[in-house]
């Protein structure tokens, strides 16, 4: 049976940690989770926008992948639609995210330039109107500090509950260790 959401070997090392609530059903967060997942794999940030105090000089892509048992699965519109098919009959209790985020500064000739790699893994936990959200940092640099990584996730799950007309995701304790 697979375990769609779910990495059998997720660490128990936690760099992050950020309580959170909402007034959505547990499915509809899921759902809108989800699609920020997505969004996020087709979007170029400057990095000032996620940490005003980091450079603007530097780009950030971010590949996202979902879980399903050991392997995580590069999370397209098929796999959206795969986990969307799948929420809708039963609710996840944990959804594990791989997340790598791409770095690019721009030399004096206009060239991107890549830098290294950072790479975590997220897990959302879900317990009545609320749950965690937890994050190991795996490799690479940490040039965002998780907080602003919580927070940045945060603000993108919000924006696709306000498309939606739902709610905002209320983030509590905060944390990095």
């Amino acid at each position: 049976m697979s375990l769609l959401g779910l990495y059998e070997n997720f660490p128990e090392v936690i760099h992050g940690r950020a309580r959170f609530t909402s007034q959505n059903s547990v499915r509809d967060l899921q759902l809108a989770i989800l699609s920020g997942v997505h969004h996020l794999n087709h979007e170029v940030h400057a990095l000032d926008t996620i940490d005003p105090h980091l450079s603007h000089q530097c780009e950030v892509c971010f590949e996202l992948g979902a879980a399903e048992d050991m392997v995580f699965n590069y999370f397209n519109q098929r796999e959206l639609e795969r986990f969307r098919t799948y929420i809708m009959k039963t609710e996840l209790r944990t959804l594990d995210i791989l997340c790598a985020i791409q770095y690019h500064t721009v030399n004096k000739k206009g060239k991107r330039v890549p830098l290294k790699f950072d790479y975590h893994l997220i897990r959302f936990t879900f317990r009545g109107n609320g749950g965690e959200i937890l994050i190991h940092h795996e490799r690479g640099t940490q040039r965002i500090p998780l907080e602003k990584l919580i927070l940045f996730m945060a603000n993108n799950i919000n924006e696709d509950l306000a498309r939606k007309s739902l709610q905002p995701l209320s983030i509590g304790k905060l944390q990095a260790l």
